[in-house]
């Protein structure tokens, strides 16, 4: 972890980490890099990061939840009709029925599309992360600054953990961290690489660890009426009264039936 943080410091991520988080909340940071090195890896996923805000209590899911899923998820051969290195999904952009979709379909078992879906109909943001200094700007300044998010559930490389539990822990997000079970980046050369779009393999999630989160969703209650997506920054939200909209302003993309 420690090697991880040195190696950033001075990159995009690096330098927006300081300003944004190791700058105006020490403290905050200090807390986050000792419950990186603190995590225990050796149990069975998920790995979680405990909010400081209620430590005990797991916060509901809905509305202030947000689903991370690497772009590396997305299918290789066929490709992706949206394109791999990006913030976009054609499912959840323009609401296809899955059952509708040809057998050859590379949308077909995309665990993007998926579980997003699900998580749409539960009032949850669902957001295709890409670069790590996206995510510091679409996820953790959100959190930390306008309590858009107080909890996550988010799929990343067993190398990345570590890093990751950092500001999770800084912005104070309760979060169940899902480890890619082949296909991750193992060292921090090939997690720079795809931390710029550069990924050949495509990633996939152990089936007990599929199991658990469709869990962790199905104990919200879904809707049954369709579900308009709008655009929110690069997050897909569900349309929704309650939802905080924070300070962007939301476009609408779609209906999720």
């Amino acid at each position: 972890m420690w090697r991880f943080c040195l190696n950033s410091l001075f990159r995009t991520y690096g330098r927006g980490f300081l300003r944004h988080l190791g700058g105006p909340h020490p403290i905050r940071v200090a807390a986050g890099l000792k419950a990186g090195s603190d995590l225990n890896l050796s149990g069975d996923p998920p790995f979680i990061i405990p909010s400081d805000r209620r430590p005990d209590e797991p916060p509901a899911l809905g509305p202030q939840t947000v689903i991370g899923l690497g772009f590396c998820l997305k299918p290789l051969d066929p490709p992706c009709p949206s394109g791999r290195p990006n913030h976009d999904c054609r499912l959840l952009e323009q609401g296809i029925d899955l059952a509708l979709l040809p057998s050859d379909s590379p949308c077909r078992d995309c665990l993007i599309g998926t579980i997003g879906i699900r998580a749409l109909r539960r009032g949850c943001a669902v957001y295709v992360m890409t670069s790590a200094a996206d995510i510091l700007n679409d996820v953790f300044r959100p959190a930390l600054e306008e309590k858009r998010f107080t909890s996550g559930i988010f799929a990343l490389c067993p190398y990345s953990i570590r890093p990751f539990s950092v500001p999770l822990t800084a912005v104070g997000l309760h979060a169940w961290l899902f480890p890619y079970d082949r296909g991750d980046c193992a060292d921090y050369p090939t997690w720079l690489l795809a931390d710029q779009g550069i990924k050949r393999e495509q990633t996939a999630l152990r089936l007990p660890d599929l199991a658990t989160i469709n869990g962790l969703l199905e104990s919200v209650q879904s809707t049954a009426e369709p579900v308009r997506t709008l655009n929110e920054g690069n997050l897909y939200v569900p349309a929704r009264p309650d939802l905080p909209q924070g300070k962007r302003r939301p476009d609408t993309l779609g209906t999720i039936r």
